[in-house]
C-alpha cells in the first residue's frame, strides 16, 4: 500500500523536486502552493506525512502546522518543517507548533528520508 505526502511550499521548484524525490521512494504525492491549500488537502486527503516550509507568504508553515495540530481530523499527521533558519526562536516556534520535526536547509536527501521513516514507523 503507497503512502501519501503532502508537500507545501510557495516554491514551485522546490515542490516539483521533493515530489521527485518522493516518487522514486514509493510515495504518492499531493501540492499545496500555501498554508490555507494545505489545510484544506490534508483535512480532505488525510495524507501519511506533511513536509513544509516554514516561510510561506500569508499563512507560514508554523501558523499552518499549529492549525493542523489543533485540528481533530488532521492532528495525527506527522508535519516536518523545512527552513533555512537555524535560529532559537525558529526552533522555539516549530516546537510550540508541535511539528514532529525540523529539517534544516540545505538538506540532504538521505537525511530527509530517515525523519520520514521514523515518522512512518509504527509505534510499538
Amino acid at each position: 500500500m503507497s503512502r501519501t505526502i503532502l508537500i507545501v511550499d510557495d516554491d514551485y521548484m522546490n515542490r516539483d523536486l521533493l515530489q521527485a524525490h518522493m516518487e522514486v521512494a514509493g510515495f504518492q504525492v499531493l501540492q499545496a502552493n500555501n498554508g490555507k491549500k494545505a489545510l484544506a488537502l490534508a483535512a480532505s486527503q488525510q495524507p501519511d506525512l506533511i513536509l513544509m516550509d516554514v516561510r510561506m507568504p500569508g499563512m507560514t508553515g508554523i501558523e499552518t502546522c499549529e492549525q493542523l495540530k489543533t485540528q481533530p481530523d488532521t492532528a495525527h499527521i506527522p508535519v516536518i518543517l523545512i527552513t533555512a533558519y537555524n535560529d532559537n526562536e525558529t526552533m522555539r516556534q516549530a516546537q510550540a507548533a508541535r511539528a514532529d520535526d525540523v529539517l534544516l536547509k540545505p538538506f540532504d536527501v538521505h537525511s530527509m528520508f530517515a525523519k520520514i521513516t521514523v515518522l512512518l514507523s509504527p509505534q510499538t
